[in-house]
């Protein structure tokens, strides 16, 4: 299953759950991983002739590609991964060397993204266990490049072979930290820039590979270690680590379609090479070290599930403060009416609502009253009314929001309940498109799929791997299921 991140917020947040439900995580279930697809890649079986890691390997907790999730959205019962239980994991092994996320803070480039990148940079790097490294992946580009600059001028951000046209640019061309003795520098590489950042005169440009490599050697001693985190697509990456010489000790790779890490290095080039999943739901711990062919790694996946006894799934309380602090910020400042109704509309034509179908077609607006789509935004009233599951403000935030409405984002679309009720739950257009036009002149402006998209492609735009972790078309589609009229030719 390949996953890309786009540069505009995608239709992710604009459809419900069939299931809708809003169960937490820490719901007093066993908290067990998704039962999703797997990675895109089966991960490569490890060496059998490499020996156990020595008592003086460097111990590495790597990650990648947050895309912007600071908590599980809680649509499903247990969900994997936030920031709260990731410092809470770091903060009861204390035996890690080095914190490395790889980049990719955020998924586009809104104002909600803006503020969560400034969250997640303030538990990241300003709390009290501290990130060595953060690289730059293409989404974060393009964020404001004066805001992403200023946000994260105190940080360690590596950028070995991106140059910023920004006054104040952060990026660093490596990082070093010394542990136990052993010198060890970070350095990061992005692949390929966002195509909107590829014109006459663009404010980023990539320097050579191997030039930027030299930099990020330049004065260290043959005993450093040299981790590189990467950005681009699997075939990308495997290309570029030959290009890296001398050699370094590991590559991190940080390629979207890679759901999970891959817990066995793979050798190329003779480097060892891993990919960090995404979304912060499963870290990588890694062993580093060399003997006398060279570098060698293991890896073990660190799958983050929430509690079984803690109300809301657990984790650092002081990082849970924090989230919802920005969830709160979120409301106070109306970033949902702000980023409403800033599209357009697929097919140009106005939402109407439910009501405006009713008339001509009212068998499927029966199937629809008696499924979980109607539901939908009353899910969220709900869970927001309940302390022990969320606590924080649901009915106010875009990500929850979206996929609980019809047309969030686009021109008529649904602004707030009190300003749309007629929009509120996931409604006929969600999945056929805005229908104006074809109330005036149904034979004219017949009405397929929102979008244009497969039927199938469109239901996991919601019901994705982790929000809806067990869905599958072929048994959900008979719940909602719902033809024509008789009058109005076949299914």
């Amino acid at each position: 299953m390949k996953l890309r991140a786009a540069h505009v917020v995608p239709l992710v947040f604009a459809c419900a759950s069939l299931v809708a439900t809003l169960a937490q995580c820490g719901d007093g279930k066993a908290a067990t991983p998704p039962a999703g697809p797997p990675p895109s890649r089966p991960a490569a079986p490890q060496d059998p002739k490499i020996e156990p890691p020595p008592k003086d390997a460097l111990r590495l907790l790597v990650s990648g590609a947050m895309s912007g999730r600071l908590e599980p959205c809680g649509c499903a019962s247990g969900q994997l991964g936030g920031l709260a239980r990731r410092m809470q994991h770091i903060g009861e092994m204390r035996n890690y060397d080095l914190l490395l996320e790889g980049g990719n803070l955020v998924e586009t480039h809104t104002e909600l993204d803006v503020l969560k990148l400034f969250t997640a940079k303030t538990v990241l790097f300003n709390m009290e266990h501290p990130y060595d490294a953060l690289g730059v992946g293409s989404n974060d580009l393009m964020l404001p490049a004066a805001e992403y600059a200023a946000f994260l001028g105190d940080v360690p951000l590596v950028a070995t072979n991106l140059q910023h046209t920004v006054e104040g640019w952060p990026g660093k061309a490596f990082v070093e930290k010394d542990v136990r003795g052993t010198k060890v520098r970070i350095a990061s590489f992005l692949l390929e820039l966002p195509k909107e950042l590829t014109g006459d005169k663009p404010p980023v440009s990539l320097r050579a590979v191997a030039e930027a490599w030299q930099d990020a050697r330049a004065g260290a001693d043959a005993n450093t270690r040299f981790v590189v985190m990467a950005h681009g697509n699997d075939a990308q990456i495997r290309a570029f680590v030959p290009q890296l010489q001398p050699a370094p000790d590991l590559v991190v790779g940080v390629d979207q379609g890679y759901i999970e890490p891959t817990a066995a290095p793979t050798p190329v080039a003779g480097v060892p090479l891993v990919f960090a999943g995404i979304r912060g739901r499963v870290l990588l711990s890694l062993s580093l070290w060399r003997d006398a062919t060279g570098p060698r790694a293991v890896g073990e996946l660190v799958p983050l599930p929430g509690s079984r006894t803690v109300p809301g799934g657990g984790g650092d309380p002081n990082v849970r403060t924090e989230i919802l602090r920005h969830r709160d910020e979120v409301k106070a400042n109306e970033v949902l009416g702000r980023m409403a109704r800033q599209l357009p509309t697929p097919n140009g034509a106005a939402y109407v609502g439910n009501i405006g179908c009713k008339g001509c077609h009212p068998t499927a607006y029966a199937a629809w009253e008696k499924s979980k789509h109607f539901h939908a935004w009353e899910t969220l009233e709900k869970a927001e009314k309940d302390a022990t599951r969320y606590g924080w403000p649901v009915t106010a935030y875009p990500d929850c929001v979206g996929c609980h409405v019809v047309g969030w984002r686009e021109q008529t679309g649904f602004l707030s309940h009190a300003d749309t009720p007629n929009l509120a739950g996931v409604g006929c257009e969600r999945c056929h498109g805005p229908g104006s036009d074809h109330v005036m002149a149904p034979e004219k402006n017949k009405l397929g799929l929102h979008g244009g998209v497969a039927a199938s492609k469109l239901c996991i735009q919601c019901h994705d791997f982790e929000q809806s972790p067990t869905f599958l078309y072929g048994e959900r589609w008979p719940l909602i299921e719902h033809g024509r009229e008789p009058n109005q030719g076949k299914k």
